[in-house]
């Protein structure tokens, strides 16, 4: 105990001494801060003072360019300024929350190494008192306990020797307490985290990653980095801490927020994850759904089922054969062997598929078909069936505007013979010559223009026309069913999800989309719920883009997945150099929940439970609709009374979502969670299941677990993602009969 209190007023003292340098250092930022924005003013009076404003006067260009330069470092330096402001700023709030002392072998001493949520400077003294937790050395925290370890810098491999590992807990600028950090005491720190309460937003875990977890946050070797995880292994962490690596790394590589995009499963997964980045000290990234990739891809923009009304048809549908054709359908499109099909119907369009007219002008034939077509497919076979419509297009109308010179002397004689036009003959003579050109414009783009939607329907709706392209590829047993039910979908003016993923890739086949080509970084959540056909799409409208990919293959909604997903994944986006690392342990659920859960995979799923204890899941009966409204009341008021901030009640559709809140509303304080909408994640809430993916609920209950809602295998991965969502306490309610499908819990 005495060693431990001289310790701590050393690392008070310290702290202290740490302190005393961010309010040194965040006055001085404050100074310059002021410094170059009153600088920026003064350019700006000066500019508007002493330079003409003439756009059109080369002198006046001259004289504002000679202002560009201070411009350009006054606006600089205040964003480097406003920058270390709020780094200062959040370090005033936590400074650091890890040391270890680390000898190298090239050295005598130990140092110690303070690691934080930044990088803190001493310009005076020239030495770093904290290191951002990106930084080479801090990967000592996190990979090695006390004795051997090393790490790799920029200048080369640092081994060495840790002598000691040591965790703080600093809130809001106090210092609390520190402890040396063995694996079991880790291990406590780690579960006293976890046993807190959900927030409205996913919490950043930089004090709390896990060796595995760091591997893959620092991998750079890998141009498509693959992680399967359980449900709360922490595959979102990782995903996000990884872009705020990558954003850290050095200036000949460093992204920025422009070169990254996140693929999220719905919407408010987007809101759930956006402040990890700021927290880290980051700005943030774009986030996006698949259906916001569709759109920008698409020049007309299409009518289409959105992919959340799509898995939510599925849920819904109780016509067993119905839905199976629906499925059938979806899976025959969105996999490999249609896409090879609409990559043999792409290519087989200018030989067979487009019309080549004559082009008559001024009573001439000026191009045949023929001609037109044999010009195109003599064109540069690298660039695209749009681009090379674009330059005969280009062809065409220069030949006629050449011709011009020679049609407008006839069409003035024709407009002054023209007895209805015996003053303004000159002005109808123009008239003619647009009307002219306006049709003859309209008739080359009739078959210049290339429309997907069209042509997909095509390929779906002529006979015959589908299995032409299909030699050697294997179809259903079923295929002239799946055209028929598909055929009676097209002819609705909304597209199917599934078709117009197809169109999008055909777009992109013939088309051109250079929107996305900046892109350096894709990063994929929920990716079992994924079909070929997306990751097609995804390596056309990111050529030049590496990947993070997380998924777990038990969390598929309405689709069966298995390992194989990562081969095929691998396969389409040929990344070069890959890799998968397999996360079996979740931090997530209490052992009690997470060993309930884990029935409703496969026995050969293997799994590893954080050793953190809570109530065991209870199945609760009630004889009626009525009775079973009043105990979810019931659980949900006395999960608040037990201190729960976020309490699910997750349906297993939206339509049981909507008529369970109408039957609450009025007797209890709750939210409804619709598709699209802003939500604080933050008291008692109902929530269909596909909307619950990838969130948390300190209490969850799952509504209607009866053998008539929950039967099949897919219904199986379902309650794994109901039951899953839950931190601390579970509970399942149903009337009837209780599913088949549920084993074990406590029933009441």
């Amino acid at each position: 105990m005495e060693n431990y209190e001289h310790e701590l007023n050393v690392e008070l003292a310290h702290y202290n001494e740490i302190l005393d340098d961010i309010h040194e250092q965040l006055d001085d930022a404050k100074k310059d801060n002021y410094n170059s924005i009153e600088a920026l003013r003064e350019t700006n009076r000066d500019m508007w003072e002493n330079a003409s404003h003439s756009a059109d006067d080369f002198d006046a260009a001259a004289q504002l360019s000679q202002f560009y330069q201070p411009l350009a470092s006054n606006t600089f330096a205040i964003e480097f300024s406003v920058k270390k402001v709020q780094l200062l700023e959040r370090l005033l709030q936590s400074a650091y929350f890890a040391r270890i002392d680390f000898c190298s072998v090239s050295k005598e001493q130990y140092e110690k190494i303070y690691i934080g949520r930044g990088t803190l400077y001493n310009d005076i003294e020239e030495r770093i008192i904290i290191y951002d937790w990106r930084s080479p050395i801090a990967s000592l925290f996190y990979r090695f306990e006390t004795g051997n370890a090393y790490y790799d810098a920029p200048g080369g491999h640092i081994a060495g020797d840790i002598r000691l590992k040591r965790q703080y807990e600093i809130k809001k600028g106090v210092f609390e307490y520190f402890f040396d950090a063995d694996v079991q005491i880790a291990d406590e720190f780690l579960r006293k985290m976890l046993s807190k309460n959900t927030s409205s937003k996913m919490k950043t875990i930089v004090e709390t990653i896990q060796k595995d977890q760091d591997i893959a946050i620092r991998d750079v070797t890998h141009n498509l980095l693959m992680v399967q995880g359980i449900a709360g292994s922490g595959k979102t962490s990782i995903a996000l801490h990884r872009v705020a690596y990558l954003k850290y790394q050095g200036l000949s590589s460093r992204l920025k927020s422009s070169d990254i995009i996140i693929l999220s499963p719905n919407t408010l997964f987007e809101q759930y994850i956006s402040n990890i980045l700021p927290e880290l000290g980051e700005d943030e990234v774009k986030s996006v759904v698949f259906d916001d990739l569709v759109t920008s891809s698409l020049p007309d923009k299409p009518a289409f089922q959105s992919r959340y009304n799509q898995t939510e048809m599925l849920i819904s549908c109780t016509a067993s054969a119905v839905k199976t054709l629906q499925k059938q359908s979806m899976e025959f499109k969105m996999s490999r062997a249609f896409s090879r099909i609409l990559n043999r119907y792409a290519d087989s369009l200018p030989t067979s598929h487009i019309v080549f007219p004559d082009i008559e002008y001024d009573g001439k034939t000026v191009f045949t078909g023929q001609y037109l077509k044999d010009r195109l497919l003599q064109m540069n076979g690298n660039i695209s069936l749009a681009v090379k419509m674009s330059h005969l297009r280009q062809h065409i109308f220069d030949k006629i505007h050449e011709m011009r010179k020679d049609r407008m002397p006839k069409l003035l004689r024709q407009a002054r013979e023209d007895p209805e036009h015996p003053f303004d003959w000159e002005e109808y003579a123009r008239e003619l010559s647009i009307k002219e050109s306006t049709f003859l414009a309209q008739k080359i783009d009739e078959f210049i223009k290339l429309d997907s939607v069209l042509l997909y329907k095509k390929l779906i709706n002529t006979d015959g026309l589908l299995r032409s392209f299909s030699e050697e590829i294997e179809l259903p047993n079923n295929m002239d069913e799946i055209l028929f039910y598909s055929k009676k979908q097209l002819a609705d003016s909304t597209l199917q999800n599934e078709d117009v993923l197809a169109v999008t890739y055909l777009q992109l086949l013939i088309g051109t989309n250079d929107t996305y080509r900046h892109i350096r970084q894709v990063v994929v959540d929920e990716a079992q719920d994924y079909y070929d056909l997306h990751f097609d799409i995804l390596k056309r409208l990111f050529p030049n883009a590496r990947y993070t990919i997380l998924g777990d293959i038990n969390q598929t909604i309405e689709k069966q997945e298995n390992m194989s997903l990562y081969e095929r994944i691998t396969e389409i986006l040929q990344p070069g150099s890959s890799c998968l690392m397999v996360m079996n342990k979740s931090f997530r659920c209490t052992k009690e929940i997470l060993s309930f859960s884990m029935q409703f995979l496969d026995d050969s799923t293997v799994f590893e439970s954080f050793n953190r204890s809570g109530d065991m899941p209870q199945v609760i009966e009630a004889t009626e609709m009525d009775l079973l409204d009043e105990k979810i009341i019931a659980e949900s008021v006395y999960s608040k009374s037990q201190g729960y901030g976020s309490i699910g009640i997750i349906c297993k559709d939206a339509q049981e979502a909507e008529s369970l809140y109408s039957r609450l509303k009025d007797k209890i304080t709750l939210h409804l969670v619709h598709s699209g909408e802003n939500l604080n994640v933050a008291g008692v809430f109902i929530i269909p299941i596909t909307m619950s993916k990838g969130l948390e609920f300190d209490s969850v209950l799952i509504y209607g677990v009866d053998k008539s809602h929950y039967y099949s295998a897919d219904d199986k991965k379902l309650l794994y993602i109901a039951s899953t969502r839950a931190l601390h306490r579970l509970n399942l309610f149903y009337t009837g009969e209780k599913s088949l499908l549920i084993q074990g819990g406590i029933e009441i």
